[in-house]
């Protein structure tokens, strides 16, 4: 694991001769002509990915980067710019503590009573004394979040990755992981105790308002890395993280 991050570090770092505007797509080069010829298998972690829908993910991945360049990015760069930080902070301890019931089924799916309890601290703590949701005492108090969704349940159960999937604005995922993501939703609408998300269904702005929120607090940015690989390097770098979160 640790050989194959040197490597994607390397190629993200040195693949290019110069760096390329943001949103710019770098010319596409094989692996083969920066391959030592007597380490044939150098980058072989790199490119040894169950990838049957490479056609379709390297579209969907260009028309995720062309929506994120000239729509997503700019609407989160202004949110940050003019909506102080205490409201967005409290916007994303709120929403963040309502997944928390997501969490919270996923642990005990997952046969895990010491988190589950972890995690049903955190909500019970966040939702009173932090107004709801809004502030996170619970992290000042030895709990921090630990996200768990339905993939890395999945995986518990042992259940494989299956071929990599680029989904529509959310990226890099999987199968399994985008069968996860789905079941994620459908569990938080079943169990809405609070009603909370039937009103969000019917304020549209709600959903734009979270996705805006979440994209102001991710640093990736397409094709700044200025590697003609980039498609290969985010494949492999999501997939070693996913392995890293279902083995815990």
């Amino acid at each position: 694991m640790r050989r194959a991050t040197l490597l994607l570090a390397a190629l993200l770092a040195g693949c290019a001769a110069t760096q390329p505007e943001y949103g710019d797509t770098p010319p596409k080069r094989r692996l083969s002509e920066i391959q030592p010829a007597n380490e044939p298998g150098l980058f072989a972690n790199v490119v040894d990915v169950y990838d049957p829908w490479e056609g379709y993910n390297r579209w969907m991945y260009d028309v995720n980067a062309r929506v994120d360049r000239y729509v997503l990015t700019p609407v989160a760069d202004t949110y940050t710019r003019f909506v102080p930080q205490f409201i967005r902070s409290g916007f994303r301890n709120f929403y963040l503590n309502y997944f928390e019931v997501s969490n919270l089924l996923n642990a005990m799916l997952q046969g895990r009573p010491v988190l589950a309890a972890r995690v049903t601290g955190r909500l019970l703590i966040n939702t009173t004394l932090g107004l709801g949701g809004v502030l996170d005492p619970a992290k000042e108090l030895g709990l921090p979040r630990q996200r768990e969704d339905f993939g890395q349940t999945l995986a518990r159960w042992g259940v494989q990755p299956g071929p990599f999937l680029v989904l529509p604005l959310m990226g890099p995922s999987t199968l399994r992981d985008g069968t996860g993501l789905g079941v994620d939703s459908l569990s938080l609408t079943a169990i809405d105790f609070l009603g909370a998300m039937d009103w969000a269904r019917d304020n549209l702005w709600v959903w734009v308002l979270w996705g805006v929120d979440y994209r102001s607090n991710i640093d990736f940015r397409y094709y700044e890395s200025g590697s003609p690989f980039e498609y290969l390097l985010v494949r492999r770098l999501y997939l070693d993280l996913r392995e890293l979160e279902t083995a815990r």
